[in-house]
């Protein structure tokens, strides 16, 4: 269960600028500077070319406290597993997101940002992959996990069909485990009928996601009671771009752990709803001049930060554009 909460005080407690806001979420435990840097990655240059200046970087980072080691140690980590590339201009570096590891920020963005309910049939999706250990069966589970799906049993996985697994998800699925069985829309039939919820405790830990996002309404709530009725004029755009990026590196590091259940598979008490509406607002309020903050002071290897790209403006059902 993750825990947001000032080290001197049993609650959070925030002011008009957001500082004890901003130095409870920077000390927080869960922070890793490779998770952050991603989170940028994600929402700030995806749709912005994807690439960014590594001074840029560091000094939207100190803006939050985190110092150059710190950021340089997290860019090459990232650099080592993959997830960058590197272009030198003169003295300069600049960091863009490799096409694999992008593809995959915008697929977990497609999570984070989408508002669509989704409906169920009641049909199920099933990968049965031999395994000869306990340990490879968990493993496989992990790679599933971003697609949704849950353990059931030892080499089976299984997703509440709501049309979500394309063509193209097969098909990675299909060629990351050659030895698959893939079985899609498929009805479940039982000696007990209506255990569905049964399965589903059974396959995924819904009540730690579920604290998990409590205790992100409980740490963000308070930053959308100081800014719901003020104009987002009265916050600078170095704050904004702060609470932006925090806001998503916190919501998307359950997010993405979140299988998106139909509501008939949810406990009656689930938080995910409450927390993805908190999210949306703090975000609709604070998105331009996070954006505009962003853009002004960052730098590609083309020059300034590019606008971001029409579909951009899709995100949480719709943002205005200026």
């Amino acid at each position: 269960m993750l825990q947001y909460r000032c080290k001197d005080s049993s609650r959070l407690i925030l002011d008009s600028k957001f500082d004890d806001f901003f130095t409870s979420a920077t000390e927080h435990q869960s922070i890793s500077g490779t998770s952050l840097v991603v989170t940028f990655l994600g929402d700030y240059l995806c749709h912005s070319g994807g690439g960014i200046w590594m001074g840029s970087l560091i000094n939207f980072m100190e803006s939050l406290g985190f110092n150059q080691r710190f950021v340089r140690s997290s860019v090459f980590r990232l650099k080592q597993d993959g997830w960058l590339d590197v272009k030198k201009s003169g003295r300069k570096s600049y960091y863009f997101m490799t096409p694999e590891r992008f593809d995959e920020i915008r697929a977990a963005n497609k999570k984070i940002y989408s508002v669509e309910k989704l409906g169920w049939d009641g049909k199920w999706n099933i990968i049965h992959i031999s395994s000869s250990t306990q340990n490879d069966s968990k493993q496989h589970g992990k790679y599933l996990a971003r697609f949704g799906f849950g353990t059931l049993d030892k080499g089976i996985y299984i997703q509440a069909d709501q049309n979500q697994l394309d063509h193209v998800d097969i098909e990675k699925i299909a060629k990351h485990f050659p030895e698959s069985h893939i079985f899609t829309q498929t009805s479940l039939y039982s000696t007990a009928m209506g255990n569905e919820q049964e399965l589903v405790r059974k396959a995924w830990d819904l009540s730690r996601l579920n604290d998990d996002y409590k205790a992100f309404c409980d740490m963000f709530n308070p930053v959308w009671q100081e800014l719901k009725d003020i104009s987002v004029d009265e916050v600078s755009p170095e704050e904004c771009f702060k609470l932006r990026l925090l806001l998503v590196h916190f919501y998307r590091r359950i997010i993405i752990r979140d299988p998106l259940l139909p509501a008939e598979l949810l406990p009656d008490n689930w938080a995910g709803g409450i927390a993805q509406s908190l999210a949306m607002n703090i975000y609709k309020k604070i998105h331009l001049q996070g954006r505009n903050y962003v853009s002004e002071h960052g730098e590609t290897v083309a020059g300034p930060l590019p606008l971001p790209a029409s579909d951009y403006y899709a995100r949480f059902g719709g943002l205005q554009p200026q």
